[in-house]
């Protein structure tokens, strides 16, 4: 404990030495976040080449071909509650260019005459995810709106990636129809094809293996025409065999109020109760029912649900996951056709249901929430380690784009309050930037959905922000340190013989491990200091500066040759970039000067 308390006290002297003091409390112009447009750069295909007045888009993203780069899923539709199909999108980062590769790598087919992404078809989400557990991600789309269509075309499409052939070349992804089972209507038992505005995956089994949520709308909206009697086909729960193929077992685990939907725009599967069975969250709108709903888990047999909790009102328009006060439970952010909200996870009460706090709004300093709102996001833009929030304004149902998106920069400072602040910052009450420096209302009017990860591996969280206007590419301004182990001074004197390595993530709130090999002595001493040095001393080199130590010399037993330092990590993300160096040394008397020295570990710590 004593480590612990002298550790985390030098970091926050360092802290503050650094400058990471606590943000400012200026209220205009708090330049949190800076974005550049790179767009012309980025997306070589243009602007127009993702999304426009004519494309409604959805996103996903992850490193589909495992090259270290992360890669972006475009599904794309008619604007609004239509019947307009269009063909879908995978963009490549290839070295931090989003490059179109979509007849190259997603345009294969199981089915005859069908050519993948290419396929015009009505997909209004998609979800990235391993379905067969061969440690590559596959895809699948949530289609609505395709009465009387072929089954390939009305049902959700798996996409399953075909991994790298015998020469390590990537093959892309196959669309295998087979793997999604033909729907049938619950009251009539005729196949039909669902209109789904939503999909999740998630282990909802404990078995392994990712399953599928699918949100069902029967409501008419603003174009569409209402579902007849015995169409509706409600939320389905489609279970993994193992294999990746999926067999319809709605009725069998849930009951008719927990698949009841109008207008199911946003689902997930999360452990909301953190008792190792992941739930199932929805957001239903509309028309009744309307409400954001659990279904939980039972943990006595994983895979039924048995409690129903329908905590949150209003107008409630769609969800996301994340931790907005680090506590390490899961809170929701909420768009509302009204203002915005977000519920902060309390607890569990005795039945094992989440105690939510009340609704809470966001902070504006100018301005206010403008009504319809439609994807959310939550993501830490700033690298802080506090959470932000994005939420979309183009609504999925009814046409309109004279709103915005919105950005709110999370300042909350205490783990675990409910008092959680997330604000939208601007340059002044009277224009310049809005949300962030880099963005004004023009380039946030008519946003469909955004993408939020490290375009080109320097460390931050860049945007892709998909628009009627088209879509931009924004890369963050944040300046990220390198960080992690690196070796120094590996054999730089005569006895300095003895292997140091480093593992862990560096994070805060984590350990970091120092492995020291070779050792003769039945003890070894260790040295963390905040600099390096070059002291000549018994025929090796001391590596760190023993006058800036961290903590007193710490000595540790010796096992099987070697010692395994554990260094806590303090959980604060103003430390991150703070370098520590780290240098251990023993008796031997094999050397000349009767001691051995390891090499030199630097220490930075991560996002």
């Amino acid at each position: 404990m004593t480590r612990v308390r002298v550790f985390t006290r030098t970091f926050l002297g360092a802290a503050v030495a650094a400058g990471l003091a606590a943000p400012s409390l200026a209220q205009f112009n708090d330049q949190w976040l800076t974005l550049n447009d790179e767009t012309t750069s980025r997306l070589p295909g243009g602007a127009f080449s993702v999304s426009d007045i004519n494309n409604e888009v959805d996103l996903d993203w992850a490193d589909l071909d495992q090259d270290g780069f992360t890669d972006l899923v475009v599904v794309r539709k008619q604007p609004f509650t239509s019947t307009g199909r269009r063909t879908n999108i995978l963009l490549m980062n290839e070295g931090g260019i989003l490059v179109d590769r979509t007849a190259q790598f997603a345009s294969a087919s199981d089915v005859p005459g069908d050519q993948g992404f290419l396929t015009p078809t009505n997909d209004r989400d998609v979800i990235i995810s391993d379905f067969n557990n061969d440690g590559w991600l596959d895809l699948i789309t949530a289609t609505t709106l395709s009465d009387g269509l072929p089954k390939h075309i009305g049902h959700p499409r798996v996409y399953m990636n075909l991994g790298n052939d015998g020469g390590g070349n990537w093959q892309g992804f196959q669309h295998e129809d087979s793997r999604i089972p033909q729907m049938f209507s619950f009251s009539t038992g005729n196949p039909e094809n669902p209109r789904f505005c939503s999909v999740a995956a998630g282990d909802v089994t404990n078995d392994g293996f990712a399953d599928l949520y699918f949100g069902d709308y029967d409501s008419s909206g603003a174009g569409g025409s209402g579902q007849p009697a015995g169409k509706d086909m409600n939320d389905r729960l489609l279970v993994n065999d193992g294999n990746g193929f999926f067999t319809d077992e709605s009725q069998l685990r849930m009951t008719f109020q927990m698949l009841q939907s109008a207008f199911g725009n946003s689902v997930e599967i999360a452990d909301y109760n953190q008792d190792g069975f992941n739930d199932i969250l929805k957001d239903t709108s509309l028309n009744a029912p309307q409400y954001v709903a659990i279904s939980y888990n039972n943990p006595s047999n994983p895979g039924v649900f048995n409690l129903f909790d329908d905590f949150h009102f209003n107008a409630p328009y769609h969800t996301s996951n994340g931790d907005l006060n680090n506590d390490g439970r899961i809170d929701v952010v909420i768009t509302d056709d009204g203002a915005d909200r977000m519920r902060i996870n309390t607890g569990n009460d005795a039945f094992g249901r989440v105690v939510w706090s009340n609704s809470k709004t966001f902070n504006f300093l100018s301005g206010g929430d403008d009504g319809f709102g439609s994807n959310n996001l939550i993501v830490d833009l700033d690298g802080d380690g506090w959470e932000d929030i994005l939420i979309a304004d183009v609504d999925v149902d009814i046409g309109g784009y004279n709103r915005r998106l919105h950005i709110y920069h999370n300042r909350t400072t205490t783990v675990g309050t409910q008092n959680v602040l997330l604000r939208e910052e601007r340059q002044s009450s009277g224009g310049g930037w809005i949300g962030a420096v880099g963005l004004t209302t023009n380039e946030l009017r008519g946003t469909h959905d955004i993408a939020a990860f490290d375009i080109e591996n320097d460390g931050d969280v860049d945007l892709v922000i998909a628009r009627k206007d088209g879509t931009q590419v924004y890369t963050n301004g944040v300046a990220v340190p390198t960080c992690g182990f690196t070796n120094y001074g590996v054999g730089v004197g005569g006895a300095n013989v003895l292997s140091m390595n480093g593992s862990g993530s560096l994070q805060p709130g984590s350990t970091a491990v120092l492995t020291t090999t070779g050792i003769n002595a039945p003890n070894a001493f260790h040295v963390l200091s905040t600099a390096q040095a070059s002291v000549p001393l018994a025929g090796g080199t001391v590596l760190v500066d023993q006058n800036k130590q961290f903590i007193p010399m710490t000595t540790l037993a010796v096992s099987g040759g070697q010692t395994v330092w554990n260094i806590p990590v303090p959980n604060n993300p103003a430390f991150v970039g703070l370098s520590g160096f780290v240098q251990s040394a023993a008796g031997d008397a094999g050397q000349p000067g009767g001691f051995a020295f390891s090499n030199g570990v630097e220490m930075e710590i991560c996002p």
